[in-house]
């Protein structure tokens, strides 16, 4: 017999069982196991977001993280065509899924921490290149299995119980809000591996409470027994099971170093792991040092009387050193002639107030002490960061350490400044870069809120009159000039008019950092002559002064242009002025020469992220995938499909895919400046999200019997709260930022309600139409939705890139209407 008789045999047989099984009650256990579950599954693909950041370039973890989701995809392709078979004892096929997820975690962390797979992969036909892709694919592909099996137990709960939809799928959401929580908690106390530990141990409780009753007390003994065990070995499985680490740092586009040393420190947070190694090169080190320095510090036979370096790396890639400024004076000398010292040398004697974003290894807290400021806080992301100061270069900052006027903070940047009442005569920061995944998951790009136009006007409004803002980037002229861009259209916001006479920019000609100052008011003679001296003392290079004239070179030029404008859209890269709505300051490809844009698929990520090219490649790899899990199934069940109105629910579920991805998303970014750290924006706002959508779910049942109107106005809600967002989440935002962290996680769990609470309906209400229409479709349904959830993460980023997050929200509002309006008609009946 042929394929399509063999599987409508299997449909007809499922269709019996059931009608058989249509009431049948949900066991607790059921409700219990979903939940437990998808907290592990969730759990689990954060910490793959994290191993990812450390082993690849952010992208391809993006790329990675996201392609493995498929897996849930494939699990409801699976389901759908066998259907048949697992129908007659669902609990069976449930423990059996639940059993090789839990299998395939521990193979799967083995695999990610062994397969050799390049750092960076370059796009060609050369054997190479070629062998590199199957690298790659083949890492790619392992990292899904979990998700398979996982995604099954999961789909198989769901479709064997559809008929209590609203309940089984809100226990699935609210079990996923805890598991979001597990690595942001568990990272810093047991690392990444303790961390496998605990995904493990709800994956054996799972075991347990789906279990048919023939052998449920031995599950439950086998679960006890592994969860002992492996609580037992959470604190050491890190230690044993080391995840490796990048091996070489490219810094930037042309230099490099070694970094697989022996490491004095490591640890792991919501954000990143933490390595110190010693300096891996021969000479000392100091970034933005002039060139008049440069023969003395190349010298390796003077590295150790400028004091002892330690390299701090994040996740491999972000990285800076710790030096011995406490008992190397001469160390201190030089670093007084860097950039690091800039702004503290136009101020010194006025013993200034400082503000510092990215303390780093703290070379411009010690800058800034060393030129007599009065007070300095220096704000630091990380907590690993701030905790080797206070332990392995403890010696080295003991200057820092026990000053009274020194205050070190772990905090976000941006949103430490704006609840900060104070006003400074210098903020500063330094090389801040986010080069590696954030925590907020696999969905997003490296998104900045340091570079953008608002961040530039609320650095100059917290400064006392004369006061200056420096900020020092990497060399490349469209660093440069972004950077400008966003100054020039914060004055505009402002209304102060041309920043020609407030802007000064310098470079130091070793490695090609270049430093921007903005001062509130403009740059009075004094100030320039004091300036001057300090090149002329370190031998940097003046690319724009003012009062003075340089080599009109292109800085200069576009400072002194009056249609900014025109130079900006003819620039052969993308330097447009970001805003909060669109914070992707790194990404200078355009989108609009594609061409172009091939050239710089191998260009560093330290040099620009987010090339179009790539996008558009992710994307259509990943609507490829989905499309042919959505269609395989169909090709086998074809007599079935169309009785099935599979093109409505198609319709449906892939919009409810789409427009959820958009909106968690788009929400998440928007309460980022508010919650402060990447662990509080997960904690709090997707942990919202998720535990309101179950809520929503399970209101669904009694709401949704009230008839077709009650439905309709489920799109209607979306919108009516997404426009409100829209519209008043900034002033939100604004109005308790500087109130404590209680009160502005309250807050956003506030302005998360409500919508969650609309969209936990959809699929609840999608499922219960298509079991009342084509039950054996609902397992296919699930395939839509997941797949679809993947290939939105990837439009968002798109949308969100060329045309901000409020046209992702705008966007979603649309998505969702036609989503419901496909299945209108159906709904009447």
């Amino acid at each position: 017999m042929g394929a399509l008789p063999f599987f409508a045999r299997i449909s007809v047989r499922a269709a019996s069982l059931m009608n058989e099984v249509s009431e049948r009650k949900v066991p607790w256990g059921m409700y219990l196991g979903i939940a437990v579950i998808s907290a592990s599954l969730l759990a689990f693909q954060v910490l793959l977001t994290r191993v990812c950041a450390l082993r690849l370039a952010f992208h391809f973890g993006f790329l990675i993280i996201s392609n493995s989701l498929l897996g849930i995809g494939a699990s409801g392709s699976f389901l759908t065509l066998f259907e048949g078979r697992w129908r007659k004892k669902p609990e069976k096929w449930i423990c059996i899924f639940s059993v090789l997820y839990v299998i395939s975690l521990l193979l799967t962390w083995q695999f990610a921490r062994t397969w050799e797979v390049p750092e960076k992969l370059k796009f060609g036909f050369e054997p190479e290149e070629l062998a590199q892709f199957l690298q790659f694919a083949v890492f790619n592909l392992g990292l899904a299995v979990p998700f398979f099996f996982g995604g099954g137990a999961v789909g198989l709960i769901l479709s064997a119980y559809s008929h209590r939809v609203n309940k089984v799928y809100a226990s699935d959401l609210v079990g996923a809000a805890f598991g979001c929580m597990l690595c942001p908690f568990l990272l810093w106390p047991v690392g990444a591996g303790g961390t496998l530990c605990a995904v493990v141990i709800l994956g054996a409780i799972t075991i347990a409470l789906v279990a048919p009753q023939k052998i449920k007390r031995p599950m439950w003994i086998g679960a006890g027994v592994l969860t002992v065990g492996f609580a037992a070995w959470m604190p050491f499985f890190d230690d044993q099971f080391e995840v490796p680490g990048k091996k070489f740092l490219q810094m930037t586009q042309d230099r490099g170093m070694d970094v697989d040393g022996s490491r004095e420190y490591s640890k792991w947070s919501a954000n990143s792991r933490i390595d110190v190694i010693e300096s891996p090169l021969p000479i000392w080190v100091a970034y933005g040092i002039g060139a008049k320095d440069i023969p003395f510090v190349s010298d390796p036979a003077n590295r150790a009387k400028l004091g002892k370096q330690k390299w701090i790396m994040q996740d491999g890639d972000a990285g800076t050193f710790v030096t011995d400024y406490t008992n190397s004076t001469l160390g201190r000398e030089y670093l007084g002639r860097t950039l690091y010292s800039l702004t503290a040398a136009v101020k010194k004697g006025t013993s200034p107030r400082v503000f510092i974003i990215g303390v780093g290894g703290a070379p411009d807290v010690w800058a800034h002490k060393l030129m007599g400021a009065s007070y300095i806080k220096g704000i630091e992301l990380n907590r690993g960061v701030l905790e080797v100061h206070d332990t392995v270069a403890e010696e080295f900052s003991r200057g820092l350490l026990e000053d009274p006027t020194i205050e070190l903070v772990c905090d976000e940047g941006r949103s430490a400044l704006m609840r900060d009442k104070t006003k400074y005569d210098i903020i500063q920061m330094t090389g801040i870069d986010t080069w590696t995944s954030l925590a907020s998951g696999a969905y997003v790009l490296a998104e900045n809120y340091l570079y953008t136009v608002e961040a530039v006007q609320q650095m100059y409004e917290h400064l006392e009159e004369g006061g200056i803002i420096q900020v020092t980037r990497m060399g490349a002229n469209m660093e440069r000039l972004r950077l400008l861009s966003n100054i020039n259209q914060a004055f505009v916001n402002m209304g102060i008019g041309d920043m020609a006479g407030s802007v000064a920019v310098v470079t130091a000609q070793l490695d090609g950092l270049t430093s921007v100052m903005i001062k509130k008011g403009k740059f009075v003679e004094d100030e320039v002559v004091r300036l001057e001296a300090f090149l002329a003392t370190s031998g940097h290079g003046q690319l724009y002064l003012p009062m003075r004239s340089s080599d009109n070179n292109i800085i200069e030029r576009f400072i002194k242009l009056e249609d900014k404008q025109k130079f900006i859209d003819e620039f052969p890269r993308r330097i447009t002025p970001t805003t909060d709505d669109q914070p992707y300051f790194f990404n200078f490809t355009r989108w609009d020469m594609p061409a172009e844009g091939m050239k710089y698929l191998d260009e560093a990520t330290e040099v620009s992220q987010g090339n179009p090219n790539f996008l558009w490649m992710q994307l259509a790899f990943s609507a490829l995938v989905s499309l042919l899990l959505i269609v395989v199934p169909l090709g086998f069940k074809r007599k079935a499909a169309k009785s099935a109105h599979v093109g409505r629910f198609l319709v449906y579920f892939c919009g409810i895919g789409v427009g959820f991805i958009f909106l968690e998303i788009a929400l998440m970014q928007k309460l980022t400046l508010l919650l402060g750290q990447p662990l509080y924006s997960i904690v709090v706002t997707l942990f919202s999200i998720l535990i309101f959508t179950g809520i929503g779910s399970f209101l669904s049942g009694p709401l949704l019997k009230r008839g077709v109107m009650m439905t309709r106005m489920i799109p209607v809600g979306i919108g009516i709260v997404t426009i409100a967002i829209v519209m008043f989440s900034d002033q939100i935002v604004a109005s308790v930022i500087a109130e404590d962290l209680t009160t502005r996680a309250l807050v956003a769990g506030a302005m998360t309600a409500p919508l969650a609470l609309l969209l936990g309906m959809p699929f609840a209400h999608g499922v219960g139409l298509l079991r009342k229409l084509s039950p054996g479709f609902v397992p296919w349904a699930w395939a839509v939705n997941g797949s679809a959830s993947v290939v939105g993460s990837v439009v968002t980023v798109i949308v969100s890139m060329n045309f901000g997050f409020s046209t992702v929200l705008i966007a979603a509002i649309f998505i969702y209407a036609i989503a419901f309006l496909s299945v209108d008609k159906l709904a009447r009946n």
